[in-house]
């Protein structure tokens, strides 16, 4: 670009500016815009940059404890509460079934019992196969190995008059087969050894 190019530029940026200035001035501003153009700047020198270090938000040390005891509130609650519902879920254990043997008049004539058959059977509310862990005088201790009806414990205490000429001796470590009606086992007709005729002849009374 020559002189004349460039004094156009210059009036038509700024007409009021070149209209009226001497032709020296003209030309100091020419060489005032080439000096500006051309001149670099130096950078700024490490040792003149200020480093700020991070300012320390008011209350976030505060904040962070109250999150951390949120925390372990929720972590606490949470425990409780499993433990609670772990606890409802447990049902609470179930005694043993009580049983007494029906009674008999000590001056009714001794009876033959009859066997059991499935009609017999069928009206019994309770049934079980159990096995003789103890006897003590007249309290007979079961451990329940197969319900047939009517229950869920998994023993049974049996109140029991061996005095009765046709009543049971049971013993201990033996398999019984017993029925019951209304907590009364029946003196005839229910309760047998636990043989595999007599569970065939209970899982068709109950089982079918």
């Amino acid at each position: 670009m020559n002189d004349d190019e460039l004094l156009a530029h210059l009036r038509a940026m700024d007409p009021a500016l070149t209209s009226s200035a001497p032709l020296p001035a003209i030309n100091r501003l020419v060489e005032a815009a080439i000096t500006n153009d051309t001149t670099t700047r130096p950078a700024p020198s490490p040792a003149g940059i200020t480093h700020l270090s991070p300012k320390r938000t008011p209350g976030a040390g505060r904040r962070n404890l109250l999150g951390l005891a949120a925390a372990a509130a929720l972590l606490v609650g949470g425990a409780i509460t499993w433990g609670t519902a772990a606890n409802q879920g447990q049902s609470p254990s179930v005694g043993p079934l009580a049983l007494t043997v029906e009674g008999v008049d000590s001056g009714a004539p001794s009876v033959a019992c009859a066997e059991p058959t499935v009609d017999t059977l069928r009206g019994s509310s309770t049934a079980f196969e159990g096995t003789v862990t103890s006897q003590e005088g007249d309290r007979v201790e079961f451990r329940i190995d197969h319900w047939y009806r009517g229950g869920d414990t998994s023993t049974a205490r049996l109140s029991n008059n061996e005095n009765w000429p046709e009543g049971w001796v049971f013993e201990v470590g033996q398999h019984y087969l017993v029925t019951a009606e209304n907590g009364v086992v029946p003196a005839c007709g229910g309760t047998t050894w636990a043989t595999d005729q007599d569970r065939n002849l209970f899982r068709q009374a109950f089982e079918k």
